[in-house]
């Protein structure tokens, strides 16, 4: 689904259609748009075309959009780096099974309706939580934090969990304001689990170290033992 299409340049069919948006739900008043709020000029337009709505690019569902697409694309790559190793990473048809789903959580992002809340399947997030039990078995304890790193595939994962932390804050105004299921707040929550757990798997696929943090007070304390 393409999130952002071209902006409105005629200023008719601008200001007909804003007429529309200003009536759209947000958080916050400063995402809803009005007419005094538009200037014709392009580059003065902060609107976005979503599934033929134009939306503010503040508003809560397109800050929903863009990150849950950032997601995709992230995973999508880890996917790739994953794929092109030379030995076989197991959880990359999970990958793919995730981002079918985060396609259809960007469905449910875009079709917001007042007062009927978007079903998220539970299934998926026991599949997670059965994913994660599964690979931590085949790992050493976690340490407390670990710096991104590991390999190319490892690295991606680490980014993925990164940015499904934002996807997560982002959806989390949607179930507030009850345009989203709450079981899609918790999905992407296990979601950073599991990819945090997937990019261990990587590591230890392609024969890589962890990168372990040590704190300066512990570092100092081993050079005076």
């Amino acid at each position: 689904m393409e999130v952002v299409r071209s902006v409105w340049k005629n200023p008719v069919l601008l200001y007909k259609t804003l007429l529309r948006a200003s009536s759209r739900n947000s958080s916050s008043s400063a995402s809803k748009v009005t007419k005094k709020d538009v200037s014709v000029r392009d580059n003065d337009l902060q609107l976005s075309n979503v599934d033929a709505d134009i939306i503010a690019q503040n508003d809560i569902t397109f800050n929903a959009l863009v990150s849950t697409e950032e997601l995709l694309a992230q995973i999508g790559l880890a996917r790739e780096f994953a794929t092109d190793s030379k030995v076989e990473h197991p959880y990359v048809d999970k990958l793919k099974r995730v981002q079918m789903i985060l396609f259809d959580l960007s469905h449910a992002i875009s079709k917001p309706i007042p007062g009927k809340i978007e079903a998220f399947e539970s299934k998926h997030i026991n599949d997670l939580e059965e994913w994660i039990a599964e690979y931590a078995n085949q790992l050493p304890p976690q340490e407390t934090y670990i710096i991104p790193g590991g390999g190319k595939a490892c690295s991606m994962l680490h980014s993925a969990k990164a940015i499904c932390k934002r996807v997560e804050r982002n959806v989390a105004f949607l179930v507030q304001d009850g345009l989203l299921n709450k079981e899609a707040q918790i999905y992407l929550n296990k979601l950073q689990n599991f990819l945090l757990t997937t990019s261990r798997i990587a590591a230890k696929c392609d024969q890589r170290t962890e990168n372990i943090y040590i704190p300066r007070v512990e570092v100092e304390k081993n050079k005076e033992n």
